[in-house]
């Protein structure tokens, strides 16, 4: 199968593009440096080295290498957080790809010929409450400052990948853990916990839905033969961040986190960590399980976060 793989240098697009290769399809990356262009082309990728967000750029490296399926990985998150500014543009380019980038992958997909779209998007996204939600529940777009961005950001993205001729599924991961992320040993979370800058929230009440990078790769690849939709792709032991949180600060060998009122997370980005971390509602990947057959390699958290470390130390 011809493949284009939009954000293959991601934490998710390296590992998926391997995995795509060693099936044997053919696989064509975009990337925005020579630098990571010359990563790609060692794995045996053909590359395309442009920028997402300049759509007449993107169209006709679309157009050049006519794929049969795109499978959209295309973020600019931040490693750290360290610098709020950074994470701010960080966030607000992110928007943009999953806004401008997903519609023109949508308008060139149709003009080449495209016979599936598969987008990355989260699970993190839905209203707050304690029940636990599905693909039909509403997503958060009226979420409040900087998180609604991220949400309706989201919800342009998933509109782009379904609602068009092209058939196209929507994987929504979870808060993805293993090598390279913020769950990693060097990450993001295990940096601000390390500082004592990843407090607990109120009464720490979100329900988290983790998922393993691996467990991500084996279900984009499932996902290029499935029946068109939205789905979560999560493991089914969702947990509250006044148990992740600290659990995760152990093994980092961290001081235990801070608890602060929910109300200093009113405003600006940290509108999102307060729904992260106290408002965010369980989600189930029972459709995705009932439609594939899959089921995650890493079916818990607690185990997967100390493999994860374990390794590390290893």
């Amino acid at each position: 199968m011809r493949i284009l793989l939009a954000g293959a240098t991601g934490v998710i697009g390296r590992p998926l593009a391997k995995r795509l290769l060693a099936d044997g399809h053919q696989v064509a990356g975009t990337t925005r440096t020579a630098a990571r262009a010359a990563d790609l082309e060692a794995l045996g990728m053909t590359v395309a080295q442009v920028d997402a967000l300049d759509g007449a750029a993107l169209r006709t490296a679309i157009g050049s290498v006519r794929p049969e399926v795109i499978i959209n990985q295309l973020t600019a998150l931040p490693q750290s957080f360290g610098n709020p500014r950074e994470g701010a543009r960080a966030a607000a380019l992110t928007n943009r790809l999953r806004t401008e980038a997903s519609a023109t992958i949508r308008d060139a997909a149709a003009e080449v010929g495209v016979r599936r779209i598969v987008s990355q998007s989260i699970a993190f996204a839905q209203r707050p409450g304690s029940q636990v939600r599905t693909e039909d529940d509403p997503l958060y777009v009226d979420a409040p400052s900087s998180h609604g961005a991220i949400v309706r950001a989201v919800a342009d993205l998933e509109r782009a990948t379904t609602s068009t001729d092209v058939p196209g599924v929507v994987l929504r991961y979870g808060a993805i853990y293993g090598p390279g992320t913020y769950f990693a040993p060097a990450g993001g979370y295990v940096e601000m916990l390390e500082k004592r800058r990843l407090p607990i929230v109120g009464k720490g009440r979100g329900m988290q839905t983790h998922i393993h990078i691996d467990d991500c790769v084996e279900a984009t690849v499932r996902a290029l033969d499935m029946a068109p939709g939205v789905y979560n792709v999560v493991d089914e032991h969702p947990v509250a961040a006044a148990e992740w949180i600290p659990y995760l600060g152990a093994l980092a060998e961290a001081r235990p986190p801070r608890r602060l009122p929910a109300f200093l997370f009113s405003i600006g980005p940290l509108t999102v960590l307060r729904y992260l971390i106290d408002q965010q509602p369980p989600v189930t990947a029972a459709r995705f399980r009932a439609a594939t057959g899959w089921s995650p390699a890493y079916p818990d958290w607690r185990s997967g976060f100390t493999d994860l470390f374990a390794r590390s130390s290893g």
